[in-house]
């Protein structure tokens, strides 16, 4: 049965950690807005967009900012009760270090586990409407549209439909174009690839449907070349993010794009660090137990001086190994895992020193 001692620390520290995670959410929104004010003017953004905007980016900006927000927060947490002799008070009723931080570490566990179900539920569909709403009212004049995992080009009477897009090839998958007259289609072209080349977009393996009347008639060509207004870049430039895609969507949308030839490494780290990720919230947990139950009260400051660094290093740590991850540098699991190995395995020995 849980004691009224660890009731009293773990709301000590949520309420820490809610009034410390509001902060930082408004502190990054008001940082942000003030760095595309520009382009919101220039756009002429109504008031509903900013709402839109920013409302939609908050479940991103959380899933950024948590693991470093709990990390202070239970920094704050222990350096309070360190001030008022409770840690000592803990300590010398026969209480250990590891009994004392318990509640933490299962908190650490369950901060974690919500990590990554509110990045896998909440974080995607938000952040696609939230790309959507920057699109309606800052990009207004892009000649791609994205819905979902699809590209959507329209000019005039003709509609073009992209399944996939590999950017380092310049080719499309899954190739659909309308020609449509008077609310109905006059022909379709259906391909299997669409590539840039000399300013041309040349589809292979098509099949051209004209529709009559009363009748179909099929064409089948082994390539033709079109005259697109839309270049390789504009396609990328709307590809989704791997913040718009939770892990499993991920793991589907790099196997897709892999049957097309596409070299998908950095995606491959983008998805082992939307688990890894999560983990951070108990692993700096795990150091920040060992630097908030310092027994000398002027300790406090030098430990939290301290834990800032710490924090520093371990997310540029973060991304070294993902940028050697994502250039084939090393495994790239490895780039994912090996910040979190590194720290994880410092906490433990840190709570051990302390003991």
């Amino acid at each position: 049965m849980m004691k009224i001692l660890d009731l009293y620390m773990i709301k000590k520290f949520t309420v820490t950690l809610a009034v410390s995670l509001a902060t930082m959410i408004l502190i990054y929104i008001i940082i942000d807005l003030f760095d595309h004010l520009n382009k919101f003017l220039d756009a002429d953004m109504p008031l509903i967009g900013y709402i839109l905007y920013y409302t939609l980016k908050i479940p991103e900006i959380i899933s950024q900012i948590l693991p470093l927000v709990s990390f202070m927060s239970l920094l704050f947490t222990l350096g309070s009760l360190t001030k008022y002799n409770e840690i000592v008070a803990m300590l010398s009723s026969g209480m250990s270090l590891f009994r004392i931080s318990l509640p933490f570490v299962v908190l650490g566990i369950l901060l974690s586990a919500g990590h990554f179900y509110f990045t896998e539920s909440v974080v995607p569909y938000a952040s696609r409407k939230h790309y959507e709403a920057k699109d309606y009212y800052l990009t207004k004049s892009s000649k791609i549209h994205r819905r979902y995992n699809e590209f959507v080009y329209q000019e005039g009477n003709s509609i073009v439909y992209i399944s996939t897009f590999d950017g380092n090839r310049k080719i499309a998958g899954g190739v659909s174009i309308q020609a449509i007259n008077e609310g109905r289609i006059d022909f379709r072209l259906d391909a299997d690839e669409m590539l840039y080349e000399n300013g041309k977009w040349k589809l292979k393996k098509l099949i051209k449907r004209t529709f009559e009347a009363d009748s179909t008639i099929f064409e089948r060509m082994d390539s033709l070349s079109i005259f697109l207004d839309f270049e390789p870049e504009d396609i990328t430039k709307t590809e989704l993010k791997p913040i718009e895609m939770g892990f499993f969507e991920l793991s589907e949308y790099i196997e897709k794009k892999e049957r097309l030839g596409a070299d998908m490494t950095k995606w491959k780290v983008e998805k082992h660090s939307k688990i890894s990720y999560s983990l951070i919230n108990l692993v700096l947990i795990l150091i920040a137990i060992p630097l908030g139950t310092g027994r000398a009260r002027s300790a406090a400051s030098v430990n939290f001086g301290i834990s800032v660094g710490i924090a520093f290093i371990y997310y540029l740590l973060i991304i070294m190994f993902k940028n050697w991850g994502a250039v084939g540098q090393i495994n790239v699991i490895v780039s994912a895992w090996a910040p979190n190995i590194i720290f994880g395995m410092t906490g433990i020995y840190m709570i051990k020193r302390a003991k």
